[in-house]
């Protein structure tokens, strides 16, 4: 009788898990169902957006779209690829003077306390097309008076004259312009070129201009943390998460925009991923080959350090993003693709050429047969299976353990290769790219949304957006105390390490704006100058997350402190404070010098 009802229960509960089960597969059929079918119906609106050459329009619609759409296809043949609209109510200086085809600056106004506040955004804007609002006339006695008493205070009016103007935008004007205009009230202003002065004086200007900004004064904060010996220890938990963030508002912001790019737009991004791939496996193998070739260092180490160079820094692409957005530089939206995918090739570059040197007799300690030390070729029964993968955290500064060859990543990489599931696990989805990668899906998804429903992204955009540069602030914080402490590190590197660490950021730096503008002229398309920067500093910059990470499993016999050092003590020190201001000239110097043919 018991094992008559044990049997009926075991029954009951196996019905009600295949209940269960059939439900949430039914539940995540319907979604996927679901998801589908909107993602081809806001394909299809866009698709039909872009054929009739209709575009973004805020502040206020327009009355005769069809007349618009036809005027709108004539001038799109003249128009470079990536151009945009963006049409709203904006305040003018002197709007007896702005016509067609004229150059702005956009600012924008938010009112607070007595005064407003003005914050230029964009700068050297083309201007489309300029109109009287409907229902408003032209009241030039009041603008006068207030010009007036504002110039008798010695203070710029609050108030300005409005027009509807339209504006030739990039996608990633579009956005902040969007942005703004949710914010508060936008004005134009003629756009002045400064850019008459020489590079010396452009570099200097630029560097007192980044010296003082929030960003790097809280690295230099930290910086003078371990100087100054205060009894300070960031907290790992908030360093952990600050992490999670910016990985995450990169991946949404940049899912966001890349969601209103055009399909001839999404390949030109795939054939620069192509390129940013290819560059930076180069730049691997030549930091390699000048450490071996410069310092006395094994030659395993000179491959690891090679390899953190091969790949990219997520704090130096985060700190570029925020000096430029403080510059007002616009970068292309799908960069932060390429901030993943430029941070693969480091891996396979350091982990193609440790195999080498294994199967060339390297020895239990990383010592190859001319090197002091060396005690014989390792076989497979000197590699420990049972050791997990070591220390967690990259940053830790425990040398004891820089030689033990104890994980089983290691004896996999030995016998399989970089072919080995662990290996390959760890380069492909470490968490770094996961988040990164995870927050472009979910922004492009909510991009996509956001065509047909613009209150979709508000509250993200809250967060994602308006906060990133104070969690940045935080974030570098917490690298200056850690560019510091491995300063310590080089005593024992020798003069040419550092000078390495110092001047091959430059050279590598160049390489990729030499291959982006390359690629730029070979298709014809115009990049933003802040595109060429962050270029710049993803290939100039050095891993300290990802390939850490993969050297605990496959390369335990190198030195862990030496790659740390050079990556953060040094070439991060020297990206954030004059290596990103000496990039940007660079990119100006190569755009002027070879300009780009117009296809």
């Amino acid at each position: 009788m018991r094992k008559q009802k044990h049997r009926s229960a075991q029954n009951a509960a196996t019905g009600r898990g295949r209940w269960w089960k059939g439900a949430c597969l039914a539940i995540v059929l319907v979604t996927v169902g679901q998801s589908a079918y909107w993602l081809t119906n806001t394909a299809k609106a866009q698709e039909k957006e872009a054929s009739a050459v209709t575009s973004v329009v805020l502040g206020q619609s327009m009355k005769n779209e069809a007349e618009v759409a036809t005027r709108k296809a004539d001038e799109l043949k003249n128009r470079p690829i990536g151009m945009r609209e963006f049409r709203a109510v904006v305040e003018v200086e002197d709007p007896s003077t702005l016509k067609a085809g004229d150059e702005v600056d956009v600012a924008l106004v938010t009112l607070g306390g007595d005064h407003g506040h003005v914050e230029k955004i964009l700068k050297k804007v083309r201007v489309q097309s300029v109109e009287v609002p409907r229902g408003e006339k032209p009241e030039p006695e009041k603008v006068v008076a207030a010009e007036e008493e504002a110039a008798a205070e010695h203070v710029a009016p609050e108030l300005y004259p409005t027009r509807v103007v339209t504006l030739q935008v990039t996608s990633g004007q579009l956005e902040k312009a969007r942005v703004a205009d949710a914010q508060g009230i936008l004005r134009l202003s003629p756009y002045v070129d400064h850019a008459n002065v020489g590079m010396l004086e452009s570099i200097a200007s630029n560097f007192v201009a980044n010296l003082f900004q929030p960003l790097l004064l809280f690295f230099f904060m930290g910086f003078a943390i371990p100087l100054l010996h205060v009894p300070f220890e960031f907290p790992k938990a908030l360093y952990q998460s600050l992490t999670i963030y910016l990985l995450v508002a990169i991946g949404w912001h940049g899912g966001e925009l890349m969601a209103a790019l055009a399909p001839s737009e999404l390949a030109v991004a795939g054939g620069l991923a192509v390129v940013g791939f290819v560059v930076n496996g180069v730049i691997g193998i030549a930091a390699t080959w000048m450490l071996r070739t410069f310092t006395p260092m094994r030659r395993i180490d000179a491959v690891t350090v090679g390899s953190y160079y091969g790949s990219d820094s997520a704090g130096t692409f985060v700190t570029c993003l925020g000096i430029l957005a403080t510059l007002g530089m616009l970068h292309d939206s799908y960069m932060p693709v390429m901030l993943a995918v430029m941070e693969i090739p480091g891996c396979l570059v350091g982990l193609f050429l440790i195999s080498r040197l294994r199967r060339q007799g390297m020895d239990i300690s990383g010592n190859m047969p001319d090197e002091a030390g060396y005690s014989g070729p390792a076989g497979d029964d000197s590699w420990s299976d049972g050791a997990g993968t070591g220390e967690a955290d990259p940053y830790a500064h425990d040398d004891s353990k820089k030689l033990a060859p104890k994980s089983v990543g290691a004896a996999a990489a030995h016998s399989g290769g970089i072919l080995s599931p662990k290996i390959l696990h760890e380069v492909f989805l470490n968490p770094g790219l996961f988040m990164l990668f995870g927050g472009l899906v979910v922004g492009f998804i909510s991009g996509r949304q956001a065509l047909i429903d613009p209150h979709v992204v508000e509250g993200p955009n809250n967060f994602f957006v308006m906060m990133f540069k104070g969690a940045l602030c935080l974030f570098l914080l917490e690298m200056g105390i850690t560019a510091c402490r491995r300063l310590q590190d080089l005593k024992s590197a020798g003069f040419g390490f550092i000078v390495f660490g110092l001047l091959a950021p430059n050279l590598f730096a160049f390489i990729g704006i030499c291959a982006l503008h390359a690629y730029s002229m070979a298709l014809g398309h115009h990049f933003e100058t802040g595109t060429y920067a962050l270029m710049a500093v993803l290939c100039g910059a050095a891993s300290y997350i990802a390939v850490p990470a993969v050297q605990r499993i496959a390369i335990p016999e190198a030195s862990p402190t030496l790659p740390l050092a050079a990556s953060l003590g040094l070439t991060f020190t020297w990206n954030v404070t004059l290596g990103i201001p000496i990039y940007i000239e660079m990119a100006k110097f190569v755009i002027d010098t070879f300009p780009v043919p117009v296809s």
